[in-house]
């Protein structure tokens, strides 16, 4: 069989492609990309706002069965465990690090949130030593909420990448609440491609991100080596999403606005001051003025 796949808005590699793409090349498929007259196609789409425009695909490939997918299209539409658990196909894309989670769902019911809903509560998923590939240095942990899991199952994660000497990249803002000194000593012993990432989303957690703070920093962390993702403009005022950002300056940690909306100026203004280091670093964002906002 001809097999296309098509990406249709990912940010980074789309790992069900290529999970899809090593099944079908196991049966000696041709599959790809650019994949001429094919016999099926497969459509992933992370974002719902894709979805109008991935559904007219459809009439481009009149004589093939086309399959949708994604968290864009059907929160309830996963793949066979068949495919789930196969070594994803890293020469699919130009890939410089290998991908999974080994953990799925979450702990918490974050309203934002959409994995409480398509992936449910936290289970353990598969071990980074199963799906990684020697070729790189680096693999990405795609979990939602590791830091949930059992104790047994987070240390034998953690110290796989230290004994393996891996870098791990995790784009994922962990749970600052979760956060223990064990685990805090642990994570500084992991080589992290990209920097640690916390999150703080809830004005009432400030006691906790404190603390995860302090913990980072007794661990060995330099202050400004570490992130918090900060989400405005959901269940908080303008005056509660600034002295987020603030107070984590105050704490010498650096703060990375995410904005659940993008049309208010004053939290555009506020991305632009706290997701530039230098401007964050040099000026208050008091001080920090740009186009219309005062």
């Amino acid at each position: 069989m001809r097999i296309k796949l098509i990406d249709f808005d990912s940010k980074i590699p789309n790992l069900a492609l290529m999970k899809l793409s090593a099944w079908h090349k196991q049966k000696g498929d041709v599959v790809g990309f650019d994949i001429e007259d094919p016999d099926k196609v497969y459509v992933s789409l992370i974002f719902t706002k894709s979805k109008p425009q991935a559904a007219g695909l459809v009439k481009m490939y009149p004589d093939s069965m086309v399959t949708f997918g994604g968290s864009g299209w059907d929160l309830k539409n996963f793949l066979p465990d068949g495919i789930e658990f196969i070594k994803p196909d890293y020469d699919l894309y130009p890939s410089t690090y290998s991908q999974g989670f080994t953990t799925r769902g979450c702990i918490r019911k974050c309203p934002f949130c959409i994995v409480p809903e398509k992936e449910g509560k936290l289970k353990e998923w598969w071990h980074p030593s199963e799906f990684h590939d020697d070729r790189f240095d680096t693999c990405m942990i795609m979990d939602n909420n590791l830091l949930g899991a059992s104790k047994t199952w987070i240390e034998s994660v953690f110290n796989w990448f230290i004994e393996n000497k891996i870098k791990m990249l995790s784009p994922q803002g962990w749970d600052a609440r979760l956060l223990t000194e064990e685990y805090a000593a642990m994570l500084k012993g992991v080589k992290h491609a990209n920097g640690l990432r916390f999150a703080w989303d809830n004005i009432g957690d400030e006691k906790h991100i404190e603390r995860a703070v302090k913990l980072l920093i007794s661990s060995g962390f330099r202050g400004r080596d570490l992130s918090f993702y900060v989400l405005v403009g959901f269940n908080s005022t303008f005056e509660q999403d600034v002295y987020r950002c603030n107070k984590l300056k105050e704490w010498g940690v650096c703060s990375y606005v995410m904005r659940y909306h993008k049309n208010d100026p004053k939290l555009n203004a506020l991305a632009r001051w706290s997701n530039a280091r230098k401007l964050y670093w040099s000026h208050d964002f008091s001080e920090y003025k740009r186009g219309t906002f005062k």
